[in-house]
């Protein structure tokens, strides 16, 4: 009786010291040190780098995050046969002050990539060149330029940006990943 005593008590303390190491963190496994952030505002600024004074912006903005209120959204009014320099700023503005995310994307540009796409009715018409790197040499997309083709006539439709996450495959700086921290489609006219 003493022998089952002590192999149940020791069986018991094995269990326990296991059940305990099971809630610690494995160092060899990492944690998720990159928790998705809250997205609430989309800022895409464009600068004419001859006219500085020469500016458009839109801004897509979600205060409440997802679901609850629709997101209100400009539209971003460009001048055909135009060349603009871009900056994209993302902000979390439940917090104050507002938590400027691109700083966090900029920090952790080799697994972030945005992708821009115009409509099909723009495909012609508007061309976003990412001009800023990785330490890899991949596209980020923080700074672009935007080019518009001449037109005589007004022209409508809506530029996609897509910021690619690259936690569940390696980024190669063309392929999209499965996983995106912003999906939007901002409406543009270009005018002659």
């Amino acid at each position: 009786m003493t022998i089952t005593r002590r192999f149940t008590a020791l069986a018991g303390f094995v269990l326990l010291a296991l059940a305990a190491a099971g809630c610690e963190s494995d160092p060899t496994t990492p944690d998720n040190n990159n928790p998705q952030e809250l997205i609430t505002t989309v800022r895409l600024t464009l600068t004419d780098p001859s006219n500085p004074s020469t500016i458009a912006s839109v801004q897509w903005r979600d205060a409440d995050g997802p679901g609850g209120a629709a997101p209100t959204v400009d539209t971003l009014r460009l001048r055909a046969g135009q060349s603009y320099e871009g900056r994209i700023v993302l902000l979390d503005e439940t917090k104050t002050p507002a938590d400027t995310i691109s700083n966090e994307v900029e920090e952790e540009s080799s697994v972030h990539q945005f992708f821009y796409t115009p409509s099909a009715s723009l495909a012609t018409a508007l061309a976003v060149t990412i001009t800023d790197r990785d330490a890899n040499n991949y596209p980020v997309g923080l700074e672009t330029t935007v080019t518009t083709s001449a037109s005589t006539t007004p022209l409508t439709g809506t530029l996609r940006v897509v910021l690619s996450h690259y936690d569940a495959q390696p980024k190669n700086g063309t392929t999209p990943s499965v996983e995106s921290d912003v999906d939007i489609e901002l409406p543009v006219v270009i005018t002659p």
